[in-house]
This record gives structure tokens, C-alpha cells and sequence, in this order.
């Protein structure tokens, strides 16, 4: 145990030539911290520099700090009891200690120190009670100073080892899930029969001699995680929620006064006692009481994947058996003859992608290119290499062009393991950014049927439902993903989103409010109330929690996004850069001059991609159309396809961009295709509504579809009823004065009206934001 400092500077000399008391690592149990507290009080009273558990610094990561300190202290003074030596974590320390003849042992009982610690003499504190005149005491003071103060020891020669592989790894993994069973069969008396435990897997700390393996580690963690969770009976939290924890490990009431966890798994890695062996050390901790209630550490050596097939096997049937039966899914034929090295890139690629950076997603990339080339018939290689190219496409711009290559990717991995979530979810990811959002949903209910657990599975499925106007089942995905992942800001977001969309306001802010109370980065709070401000007409309100967001974290994108569509909502373009609008979007930047006919020219030049892209081809169609260029429009839209028929198969057909196109056909003579496309248009609208999506989502596409009938009266109604019901929905950018489509209503009474109220709202906003009014007409 470790992690503060009692007194002294904590910048480090030699202790031969510095009079610096020595740096005391202090490493106990946490059931004997009552007993431990004493000891280090009365060794800070002489002098001494102790690190221990009690006092870690906000926002530090605990088993980084022990890793840390434990390599810089001059003495490990390690308490052995009933309950130290039967923990792994203790006994780990103490072997560090050992390695590097910096170990003082004492006795707070009569329990013998385990096997491979009895050479050295434990100093007897069993009876001792906290006094500073005790002998005992004394006589420890005297071996710290004496361990401290004798020669430099260089650490022993260590043989080169060559990379950890994937079979200690994972057999040190099933191991640990098969002892998990045992321990929680010894535990489960304490819960009660409708008690859920919830656990809360915490990333793995590296402590190999290198340094080299924290991503490995915590995909060790997040492979652990993913068994635990197929238990129905437990409640495992996710990996954002678990990095959260462990990043505020100092905080001891934070997991289980603020996300309710019972059980918190801990653990590290490091090189065993073999060249190719790993050594990996765990415990389970009662969040009630902080107390360690189970510990084992783990030393493996490589074996043949045969053998390791069988212990699979034996583990899973043992679980079967046991409390957790279930937690285990059968191992796929594909993985039989997997490299280790090729299962190390997977896991380490996995991590580099949850960054949602882009060195890292670029990085991923290359993993995953390297671990199909060393395992081609390694299904987790090809989903790895599909979902960080489908990620590229955000954060790298891959190209469009890319995504076919993906699809195979994803397909390979399914061929090769039809029961593997991560293919489907990653298959649903392609197929999104290629905006076939039925066969994505198709893909992505299969990914959390095989894994219900998948918060990142079912983050993306909500969203894409979200997409596709399918509001209900939208809420019902993000839901469950926020209850499974509560302190991953992406889907509480979205659900704030798809609850506003379904004009459920007041879930919307309950969501938020929770969000605040739980969140330990006070930024991604901001930004989620940013989102609910931005989706709820309170514009001012979020470009304020945006620019909050920012003042805590610069580089945060999703706040510069915030900031900029608070922005973009009320007019004030002017205060975007440049570079902020082409960043944001080229198009955007041009369309925001007006620039129509560019703005068309840039999408011809995009060639197939923009026939691809349903954004792309919203914004020529608009643009023609507002430059008056119908027959060109029609033109380029029978170059690309062979008749409106094929448009409305793809996967690029849309509400918006079908109901601009029929107004086209409409003006060169081709009602019957100008009637398709309306009536698709029509058909999807309907279903969004039926599906929990507010009418005054589509009221502008509502009044453009019905106008082009000849509907007058209905177009204006529908207009009337969405200012009255959400009015930022009609009046938000492009202005709605500006539109050609709606252009045959401009001078009728209520439509100026209509314009009037959005032109009063929005600059009550920029009221509030602190800017001079726009004129809008």
C-alpha cells in the first residue's frame, strides 16, 4: 500500500550524503489500517518519510502512485498479519522490497510471514500499542536505519525477456475469472436475494520493469470485465466509469456513494519469475469498509494453445457450476492458433481507439494491419481493423472509398466468429458512416444480443436509431447504455438529445442534473448542459456552459463544437473564424456567405462521394435550388442514378434531401417522380412521429413537402405549430426568411408573423450572450 507523504521534502537524495531521513513504503492490509495508522504516526514522530494509502492527492491514480513510490522508496516496511498474508498486493510489495534488499518486516500478530519472506526477521509489534518509548519500536527504527544507510544495492541482473504473450496472459485472466467465482460464492451470503453487487473492474496498472504495457493492461482489465458482465446476476459498469474510479481512487466514497459499486477489482501486471512468464496480481475490495476481502496473484508461463483451449474449457464448466456460472462465452475455433503478439496489438489497438484521438486512432490502425498479417484467421484483428477505419473517417478524414475495404473487414471477422459482439458492432459502425442505417441497425442489435453489456455496442445503435428518426427505440439503447457506462459523457449526451427530440424536456434535465451530481470532471458536465441548452432553444445558456467547458479543458472537442453551434443558432457568425467554419464544415463556411453556387460546384467536384453522402447531396440540392438551377439539379441526379427508383433504394435517400429534389422534378416537368419522392419523404416523416420523434422536428421539411402540393393553409399550419411548440426548431440556421422553397409565402400575413417571433427569439438570446441584436427578415 502506499501513497503519501508524512512530512520532510519529497525530493529525494542519497541517503549517504544527504541528512534526509529515509523514504518509508509502508505496505499492510487495509483490515489492520487501524493498527498501521498508529505505526506510521509514531514513525513520522521520528523523523521518517511515510507513504501510505490514507491521504492520496484528488484526481491521482492510485495504483500508478504505488508503482511510483514502492520503485522510490529507501525502505518497504511491509506488516504482516492474518489478513496481509494472504494478499497478494501485500505480498507483492513486499517482493519488491525484497528484489532490492529494502525489505523491513514486521509482525502485528502471530501469523508466520508466508513462504519466501521467513529469512528475514520480523520484528515482533504484536503487543505493541502505539507507544513511542517501546522498545520495539525502537528496535524498527534501528533496521530502517540500517537498511537505508548500507550500501547502494543495485538491482539484480535481470535477463532479458522477450514480449509478455498472449498465453500467460490468458490463462492468468481465466484463472483469475475461475478464483473470482470462488470468492464471490464466499461473498454472496452478505447480499441479499434481490441484492444486485454492482463491480467496477478497475484498468490494470503496468509495473513491468519497462514501463511499456499500460495499454495492455487495461485491455487485460477490460477482457476480465467483459466475462464478469455476461453474469445476469451481477452489474459490471463500464470502462469510462472504471477509469473514472480508479482516477479518483483517493476519494474512498466516491464509487459507492455516487454509482452505488459494492466491489471494486483491482490489479497489476508485471514480468514473472520466468523469461516468458507474466505475473499478474489482483484483489477484490468491499467499497463498504475499504477493506481487501479476497487477493491472488497469478505467475504464468507460456503453454500450448491446445492446452489452453482445455483450461478454457474446464474454467467455463467450473463456472457453470459455481455462483457465477454463465460469465464465460465459448471460445471461438478461429482463435485456436493465435500469435502472441498478434493478440497483444488487438488488445492495445482496442485502447488507442477509446482515446478518440487522432495520433492514437491512426496508431490503432497500424496495430491492426500488423495483427491481421501475423493471425489472419484472428477474427478480433479484422473487427479491430473495420471499426478503427470506420473511426478514421471522423477523426483522420479517411475518405468515403475507404469504407468498402471496412465492410470486409467486418465481414471476415463475423465469417471467422459468428458469436463475436465487437464484429457486429463494428460491421453497424461501417455500415453508419456508409448511412445504410437499417442494415446498421440490423448488425448492431446483434452486437448487444451477443453482449448485453456492450455500452459502446449500444451507444452507437441508440445513436444510429437517433439517425434514422426511430426516437423511442433511440432512448430505449441509450438508456441502458448510460445505466451500464453512467460516466461516459458520449451517450449521456445523445440520450439528452433523443429525450429533446421526443420533447421529453424534463427527462432531459433530470439526466442532466444526475449527469452533474456524478461527474467527476466538472468540463463534461458543462458540456452535457451545454447539449440540453443548445437542443432546448436556450442558446445563450449554451454557448455559456460550452465556453465553461472550455475554460476547464481547451482542447476539449466537444465543447468547441457546443460553442460553435450556440453560435451558428444565433446568427452570430461573425464571431467564428474562418478557420473554425472550414474546419467545421467547407460547405458550411460557404453557405453562411450565401455562396450557393460554389457551394454546389464544391459538391460536383466530390463526385461519387456526394451521391454517397446524404449531408453532401442536402446541401446541392439546396444550393441549386436557391441559385434557381432545377434542371441542373435534375441533370447531375440522372447522371448518378438510372431513375428516382434506385435513389430511393439507396442509402443516401432522405427526407430533406428527397422533398428538395421533388420540387426540382416538380419545376421540369416530371410530376410522377416529383410524387415519389414526396411520398417517401412523407413515409418517413410519418414513421419518425410514430416512433416518438416531436412533429416540430421536420415543420420546415412538413411545410416545403406541402407547399409543393399546392397546400397553402397545411404548410403555414405546420409551421404555426412548431414556433408555438419549439420555435428554435423553425427558426434555427438557415434562416427561414432565406429559403426559396418557401419563398411563395413571404408577404402572406402569417408567415411574416412566423418570421417575426423567430426574429424576437433569437435575439432574446443574443441578448443574453451579450450581443447586439441581428436583423432577420
Amino acid at each position: 500500500m502506499a501513497a503519501v507523504l508524512y512530512g520532510g521534502d519529497t525530493n529525494r537524495g542519497n541517503v549517504l550524503n544527504s541528512p534526509q531521513p529515509p523514504r518509508v513504503f509502508l505496505s499492510y492490509a487495509r483490515a489492520d489500517r487501524a493498527r498501521v495508522a498508529k505505526l506510521a504516526e509514531a514513525l513520522t514522530a521520528t523523523g521518517h518519510q511515510v507513504w501510505w494509502d490514507t491521504a492520496i492527492e484528488g484526481g491521482s491514480d492510485f495504483s500508478d502512485d504505488i508503482a511510483r513510490e514502492l520503485d522510490a522508496a529507501d525502505v518497504v516496511v511491509v506488516a504482516w498479519s492474518a489478513s496481509s498474508v494472504g494478499s497478494a498486493w501485500v505480498r507483492d510489495e513486499a517482493g519488491a522490497g525484497r528484489d532490492r534488499k529494502r525489505l523491513v518486516p514486521v509482525q502485528l500478530d502471530t501469523t508466520p510471514p508466508p513462504l519466501g519472506f521467513r529469512q528475514l526477521q520480523a520484528i515482533d509489534l504484536s503487543i505493541w500499542r502505539g507507544r513511542a518509548s517501546d522498545p520495539k519500536l525502537a528496535a524498527l527504527v534501528a533496521a530502517i536505519a540500517r537498511v537505508a544507510g548500507s550500501a547502494p544495492v543495485a538491482a539484480p541482473a535481470v535477463k532479458p525477456k522477450s514480449p509478455l504473450h498472449f498465453m500467460p496472459w490468458l490463462i492468468a485472466a481465466l484463472v483469475l475469472v475461475a478464483v473470482l467465482g470462488a470468492a464471490w460464492f464466499l461473498l454472496g451470503p452478505k447480499f441479499g436475494a434481490a441484492a444486485k453487487p454492482i463491480v467496477a473492474v478497475l484498468p490494470f496498472t503496468d509495473m513491468s520493469e519497462a514501463k511499456g504495457k499500460a495499454y495492455f493492461a487495461e485491455g487485460l482489465a477490460e477482457e476480465i470485465l467483459d466475462t464478469l458482465a455476461h453474469d445476469a446476476r451481477l452489474k459490471v459498469l463500464g470502462g469510462t466509469t472504471a477509469r473514472a474510479i480508479r482516477d479518483n481512487s483517493a476519494n474512498p466514497d466516491f464509487a459507492r456513494d455516487k454509482l452505488g459499486v459494492t466491489r471494486l477489482l483491482e490489479g497489476s501486471v508485471r514480468g514473472g519469475s520466468g523469461a516468458d512468464s507474466v505475473k499478474v496480481s489482483v484483489r477484490l475490495i468491499d467499497t463498504a469498509d475499504g477493506s481487501e476481502i479476497w487477493s491472488q496473484a497469478f505467475d504464468r508461463s507460456g503453454a500450448d494453445v491446445v492446452a489452453v483451449q482445455e483450461e478454457v474449457a474446464q474454467a467455463v464448466a467450473m463456472q457453470l457450476a459455481g455462483p457465477l456460472g454463465g460469465i464465460a462465452a465459448p471460445v471461438a475455433a478461429s482463435n485456436a492458433k493465435v500469435p502472441a503478439a498478434a493478440y497483444e496489438k488487438v488488445l492495445v489497438a482496442r485502447q488507442l481507439m477509446r482515446t478518440r484521438q487522432a495520433d492514437s486512432i491512426a496508431q490503432a490502425r497500424f496495430l491492426a494491419n500488423e495483427a491481421v498479417a501475423l493471425a489472419p484467421g484472428y477474427a478480433p484483428a479484422y473487427a479491430v481493423r473495420a471499426h478503427s477505419a470506420a473511426l478514421a473517417t471522423m477523426y483522420l478524414d479517411l475518405p468515403f472509398s475507404a469504407m468498402p475495404a471496412a465492410k470486409r473487414d467486418a465481414e471476415t471477422a463475423i465469417r471467422l466468429d459468428p458469436n463475436l459482439s465487437e464484429a457486429y458492432m463494428a460491421m453497424g459502425f461501417v455500415l453508419t458512416q456508409m448511412n445504410d442505417l437499417e442494415a446498421a441497425i440490423l448488425a448492431l442489435n446483434r452486437a448487444v444480443t451477443l453482449k448485453p453489456d456492450n455500452s459502446e455496442a449500444r451507444y452507437w445503435l441508440g445513436r444510429t436509431y437517433a439517425m434514422n428518426g426511430q426516437t423511442n427505440q433511440a432512448i430505449a439503447q441509450l438508456e441502458k447504455a448510460v445505466a451500464s457506462d453512467p460516466l461516459w459523457a458520449k451517450p449521456v449526451q445523445n440520450l439528452v438529445i433523443a429525450y429533446t427530440q421526443g420533447d421529453r424536456f424534463q427527462d432531459a434535465r433530470q439526466v442532466v442534473r444526475h449527469y452533474r451530481a456524478i461527474a467527476p470532471n466538472p468540463a463534461d458536465g458543462d458540456f452535457v448542459d451545454s447539449s440540453l441548452s443548445l437542443t432546448s432553444g436556450e442558446f445563450a445558456r449554451g454557448l455559456l456552459s460550452a465556453n465553461a467547458a472550455l475554460a476547464r479543458n481547451p482542447q476539449m472537442t466537444n465543447a468547441k463544437e457546443a460553442r460553435e453551434n450556440a453560435l451558428l443558432s444565433m446568427f452570430a457568425h461573425d464571431r467564428l473564424t474562418a478557420a473554425e467554419l472550414t474546419a467545421r464544415s467547407p460547405y458550411l463556411a460557404l453557405a453562411i456567405a450565401k455562396q450557393w453556387r460554389q457551394v454546389a460546384d464544391m459538391a460536383l467536384k466530390d463526385g461519387a462521394a456526394t451521391w454517397n453522402d446524404p449531408i453532401k447531396l442536402g446541401y446541392l440540392a439546396f444550393a441549386l435550388m436557391q441559385i434557381d438551377k432545377p434542371t441542373e439539379l435534375v441533370r447531375v441526379f440522372d447522371e448518378a442514378f438510372a431513375n428516382v427508383d434506385a435513389y430511393l433504394a439507396a442509402p443516401v435517400a432522405e427526407h430533406f434531401g428527397a422533398a428538395t429534389l421533388a420540387s426540382a422534378f416538380d419545376s421540369v416537368g416530371r410530376p410522377a417522380d416529383a410524387r415519389a419522392l414526396r411520398n417517401f419523404s412523407r413515409a418517413r416523416m410519418t414513421r419518425a412521429e410514430a416512433n416518438g420523434t416531436a412533429a416540430s422536428v421536420n415543420a420546415n421539411n412538413w411545410a416545403t413537402l406541402l407547399l409543393s402540393e399546392g397546400d397553402r393553409a397545411g404548410a403555414l399550419a405546420k409551421l404555426e405549430r412548431g414556433v408555438n411548440t419549439a420555435w428554435w426548431r423553425v427558426c434555427d440556421f438557415p434562416w427561414i426568411g432565406n429559403d426559396k422553397l418557401l419563398a411563395p409565402l413571404n408577404g402572406d400575413p402569417r408567415f411574416e408573423a412566423i418570421k417575426g417571433r423567430c426574429s424576437a427569439e433569437i435575439n432574446k438570446q443574443r441578448k443574453l450572450a451579450g450581443f447586439e441584436p441581428a436583423v432577420l427578415k
